[in-house]
Parts: C-alpha cells; sequence; structure tokens
C-alpha cells in the first residue's frame, strides 16, 4: 500500500478514537492555514458530531470572516486529547502551544520536512498547499469510509488553493490542482464572493502598498528588497502580517528574478523570501528559517545581515541564470 494511503488510515483511526480534537495553525495565519485547519475542523465534525472538535488561534483581521476560532486552556489538552497541527513547518511557529509533548500531535503540511515534530507527520511538498492535501485526505476517506464534504469545507478549502497559489499563478498550481479547484466549485458557496472579500484591505493597507512602490529598491540585478522599520509600521498603523501580505506585489517589476522584504520587529528582523526560479529556501535555512524553494522565510538581526542574505541572494540568481 501507498504509505501516503496508510498514513491516511492512521490518521483516521486516531481521530476515530479521540472524543476531543484540538487544531491547531501557524502564527500569522495565511489563507491556507485558515482553509486547512478549518476545513479539517468542518470534515471531522460533519462525519464525527459526536465529537468535540475546537479550532484555536490568533485570528487575523483580514481573514476572520472565514470562522472564529476558539479560546482554550491547557486542561483542555488534557484526557489524551487529540491534537492536529496543519500548514506549519515547525515547532516554533505553532499558534497557542498550550498542549505538551504527551499530547498525540499530528502534523498535516506541505512545507519541507525539516521538523517532524508530529507522532505522525503527513508531509506532501508536491501539493499546492495544506489545503489541497486535506482535499486529497477528504477523497480517500470519501471513497473507503463514505465521508461527505460540506459546502463551507469546500469553501475553506477552495479560499486555501487559492491563497497558496497566488490565484493559479504560482508554479505550485498543478493540473491536480486545478482539478481541484474544478470540483470544489460543485459545491454550494459563492466563489465570486469569496475572491471579492479576500481580495479586500483596510484603508490604511492601501496606502502602505503606495509605500511599498515607493520604497523598494535594487539591491543588485535582478534582486529587489524592502526595508521596513518598527516607525513605518506605526505610522501606517499595520503589523508584521499585514507587512508581508504585500510581498507578492513587486513580483511584476521587469527582470526581477527574487526579492524579499525584511520587517523589523524589534529584537529580531523579519525576512520573507520570493524567487520566480532560483532555489532559495537554501538561504532562508542559512537564516534561521526555511520554507519552500521559491518561497520562504528566514531572520536575521541586524541591517548589516540582510545585507549578506542579499549578497546571498544575488548569487544564488547568479548561479541559475549563468550570468
Amino acid at each position: 500500500m501507498n504509505n501516503k494511503y496508510s498514513i491516511y488510515d492512521e490518521i483516521y483511526n486516531k481521530i476515530k478514537e479521540s472524543s476531543k480534537i484540538i487544531i491547531h495553525r501557524h502564527e500569522r495565519p495565511d489563507p491556507d492555514a485558515y482553509g486547512s485547519q478549518g476545513a479539517l475542523g468542518e470534515i471531522i465534525k460533519h462525519n464525527f458530531p459526536y465529537k468535540d472538535v475546537i479550532l484555536v488561534g490568533k485570528e487575523s483581521p483580514s481573514l476572520k470572516f472565514l470562522f472564529n476560532t476558539d479560546e482554550v486552556e491547557a486542561k483542555d489538552y488534557e484526557n489524551d486529547t487529540l491534537v492536529i497541527i496543519t500548514d506549519t513547518a515547525n515547532f516554533p511557529r505553532i499558534d497557542g502551544k498550550l498542549f505538551t509533548r504527551d499530547n498525540f500531535l499530528i502534523k498535516i503540511d506541505h512545507h519541507p520536512p525539516l521538523d517532524n515534530y508530529g507522532s505522525i507527520n503527513l508531509v506532501d511538498t508536491e501539493s499546492s498547499s495544506c489545503s489541497e492535501m486535506i482535499y486529497d485526505f477528504y477523497k480517500y476517506l470519501h471513497e473507503k469510509y463514505n465521508f461527505k464534504l460540506t459546502d463551507k469545507a469546500a469553501e475553506l478549502i477552495y479560499a486555501g488553493i487559492v491563497g497558496d497559489t497566488g490565484r493559479f499563478l504560482f508554479p505550485n498550481t498543478k493540473p491536480k490542482t486545478l482539478k481541484a479547484a474544478a470540483e470544489l466549485l460543485d459545491y454550494n458557496f459563492d466563489m465570486p464572493k469569496l475572491i471579492d472579500t479576500m481580495d479586500i484591505i483596510s484603508e490604511k493597507m492601501m496606502r502602505f502598498r503606495s509605500f511599498i512602490f515607493e520604497n523598494y529598491d535594487v539591491y543588485h540585478d535582478h534582486v529587489a528588497f524592502l526595508k521596513v522599520t518598527k516607525a513605518d509600521m506605526e505610522k501606517y498603523e499595520i503589523d508584521p502580517g499585514e507587512v508581508s501580505s504585500g510581498v507578492n506585489l513587486i513580483r511584476s517589476l521587469d527582470g526581477l528574478k527574487a526579492w524579499c522584504f525584511a520587517i523589523d520587529e524589534g529584537n529580531k528582523i523579519r525576512v520573507r523570501l520570493r524567487s520566480k526560479g532560483p532555489f532559495i529556501n537554501g538561504i532562508a535555512e542559512k537564516y534561521s528559517g526555511g520554507g519552500h524553494p521559491l518561497a520562504s522565510g528566514a531572520t536575521v538581526y541586524s541591517w548589516e545581515e540582510l545585507d549578506d542574505l542579499l549578497d546571498d541572494l544575488a548569487r544564488v540568481v547568479r548561479d541559475y541564470y549563468g550570468s
């Protein structure tokens, strides 16, 4: 039997035997974090209506329209509570770690497996998103155990796929991704309204976008960057997560091959790395981070160290294109 399917059965059996299931996602959630977490919760609640299913995590102002999370305490994790974490590559990024290592942890993720923190680890780096993985998991459960998918779960999965593929424009969009999206549209949710709502931004974010276009800089041929200080964020009244949401706005720059946003968080500088071809996850790993080959995150501790990272980024681009 394919190993993926044996893991599906392991997860199914663990869900079936657990009376309480708490589902987590990563800090500063994006649409895929919301979509995968919420859809999995919907699937479990609909097909096991007697189970206590709880979704936790700090809400994102721009995405909380999808669903609301619950407040939990440490005591909620007692009595063999099952903990599932979606779309989270490494343990430190899990939002709301009130559980302990004594809890049974299931990791479901599509990032490179640098930290297999789960008792069960379902990792598929070929999937466009964790939400697509949840849909694949559901289809297996449907065929083998006659599981049903709710309209809300379909909407959440679609939102996650759309978010992580950049509206199906990024290279992680595969034929099976488009097939999944097409199948999801057979369910009863308002796709145009969903996309419109995901696109809505606040006036302060609209003004910050002008800051992005006016202040990005070219570091080297084909490499650009943006520095965002704490003073910048205070001026526009936005947080680091909102800054990160704009990282793809400069991808249309003529000749651009790789770029990053460097966001000052006080004791560290978070770096959001993006690429149109050269693999940049190795650079992210060098600077206390990781992620996908074309979309990663890193951390530096001074603007001088950011220059070192940009030197590495320029080198990777030169090596990739031979110039």
